[in-house]
């Protein structure tokens, strides 16, 4: 009876490490042997012109499975920021592709093809490692209202000559404006 029960565990044992192998260490020799160079091909053109149209938005990629689920084989992977063409919605958070590779690949991976919008003129970013205080008046000596924390976003109203911005959003105040970059 142990010797059943030991090969019982020797085989799910076996099967796990299957499993890993091809979820895990697999992709990287199937990526290497299948990655694609999209970045000027008619497969390119026709993912990005039609309404189907999605983008690998993590910057290592994706990996391109023959079913929809971990389990199925990598057939390729994609590389970030490349346009895919997808064939339906998602069945079970798996997108059917069919440019570059005909294949799955996980929903949460792709994004719309149409660029973000830029940022409003007067959208200014914390850049103090440490965040930055604001003020009620352009004045150190001036009670604090807030703080916000570094690489937060706010709204300027206007910069004054003295060094201080005004700002309206998140907090209505002023800061100390060579704390600010510009919004990316």
């Amino acid at each position: 009876m142990k010797q059943y029960w030991f090969e019982l565990k020797l085989q799910v044992l076996t099967a796990s490490l299957s499993i890993a192998v091809s979820t895990f260490i697999m992709p990287f020799v199937s990526a290497n042997a299948q990655n694609l160079n999209l970045v000027n091909n008619k497969e390119n053109q026709l993912a990005q012109a039609a309404d189907n149209c999605r983008r690998v938005f993590p910057p290592e990629g994706v990996y391109v499975h023959t079913q929809p689920t971990v389990y199925g084989s990598i057939i390729g992977s994609i590389a970030g920021g490349r346009y895919v063409r997808i064939e339906s919605e998602n069945i079970n958070d798996w997108i059917p592709i069919s440019i570059p590779l005909k294949g799955y690949v996980f929903a949460g991976y792709l994004t719309s093809c149409a660029p973000a919008p830029p940022p409003p003129p007067n959208c200014r970013q914390v850049a103090a490692t440490n965040g930055i205080y604001v003020y009620q008046q352009p004045l150190a000596q001036s009670p604090i209202v807030g703080f916000i924390a570094s690489g937060r976003y706010v709204m300027i109203k206007n910069r004054s000559s003295n060094g201080w911005a005004s700002i309206s959003i998140p907090l209505k105040g002023y800061v100390f404006a060579n704390y600010l970059s510009e919004c990316s």
